[in-house]
């Protein structure tokens, strides 16, 4: 063993306690960066299968009132593969008990149809094609957010304002849909203040005077068909029904929230570990150029013993290699005992 080797072993059995709190600050920084962003690349990969289990749909349109007839004309657009129309509202919802004011997003689904997009996931209790309800109720599900801040479950009864009307809602079921994985207003989410009801469509329908005709369409893209285009497309045929501007999924609000939510743990998962590297960078180079000023003696003698400013340089360069090294071991070894979070 070199003497220098020899006086690294020495320096670092004389300051072992500084060395293991260094590592244990590089542990916390890169365990921190493992972590975190393992976990966005799942929430990721796990958004993305259920979009595609859900065939979310990529461009959206809201028109006043079309006729289902219209369906096929916009299925012939250049550049859309299949086209989806339904009727969705905005009501007044009251539960039992709770004064806070609280927005409901009735979407009808036609039961005779399966949905091709936007499919409706049943997370628990029954599909609206098996409800058995008594009374005036409209069988409804309910996004799973929602019912848990309200502490619905099946069976349970809301009420909405239907077109004027005061009308039962009666939980059947909690289900999702990648549409509305997030409900909020301006941008953000509100699981308390809005819940999404998928209702049978010839019940919302005939409450509102739609029978026939839509105010709601989602068109799915042909392989390598320009997003613009189809935007552009739909929109012109939409104006004469009041339609407003089509999008695409990139403004479409549960996505636009859903992302922005994976984008902030992104960056939290980046600063705060930056900020433990950062910490751990200052303690090294306090503790190195003290123990430097403490051995001037020792490195002119090494000097004069022949030893280069490289040699010597490349000494302590070993001593932080060393604490890093362990650090980065500590970290690793920490994340081995994290079970993956599986998409």
């Amino acid at each position: 063993m070199k003497a220098l080797d020899r006086k690294l072993l020495r320096d670092l059995r004389l300051m072992w306690s500084q060395a293991l709190t260094i590592a244990l600050v590089v542990a916390s920084g890169i365990g921190g960066f493992i972590t975190t962003l393992s976990a966005v690349d799942s929430l990721a990969l796990a958004r993305d299968r259920f979009y595609a289990q859900g065939r979310f749909a990529d461009v959206f349109a809201t028109v006043k009132r079309a006729p289902n007839a219209l369906a096929e004309t916009l299925r012939a657009t250049p550049g859309v593969a299949d086209v989806q129309t339904t009727i969705e509202q905005v009501v007044r919802i009251d539960i039992d008990g709770v004064a806070d004011p609280i927005v409901g997003q009735l979407i009808g689904v036609d039961l005779r149809n399966a949905p091709a997009m936007n499919r409706v996931t049943l997370q628990s209790g029954r599909a609206l094609d098996d409800a058995r309800l008594s009374g005036n109720a409209i069988p409804a599900l309910v996004s799973p957010g929602f019912a848990e801040k309200r502490g619905l479950k099946p069976g349970a009864r809301v009420g909405a304002l239907i077109n004027g009307k005061h009308r039962a809602l009666e939980i059947v079921g909690i289900a999702l849909s990648p549409e509305y994985i997030f409900a909020g207003l301006m941008g953000m989410p509100d699981l308390r203040g809005v819940g999404v009801f998928w209702v049978p469509r010839d019940a919302l329908a005939a409450a509102y005077d739609m029978e026939g005709a839509f105010n709601r369409v989602a068109a799915k893209l042909a392989p390598g068909a320009s997003e613009q285009a189809v935007i552009d497309a739909l929109s012109a045929q939409l104006a004469r029904y009041g339609g407003r501007e089509a999008h695409g999924r990139e403004d479409q609000g549960s996505h636009a929230m859903l992302t922005n939510e994976i984008k902030e743990q992104q960056v939290l998962g980046t600063v705060l570990p930056s900020i433990f590297l950062g910490v751990a960078a200052f303690l090294l180079n306090v503790v190195v150029s003290r123990l430097v000023a403490t051995q001037r003696e020792q490195i002119a003698a090494l000097k004069a013993l022949g030893y280069a400013n490289q040699a010597i340089g490349a000494h302590y360069l070993k001593l932080v290699l060393i604490i890093v090294a362990a650090g980065m071991a500590l970290a690793l070894g920490r994340r081995s005992q994290i079970p993956l979070i599986r998409a």
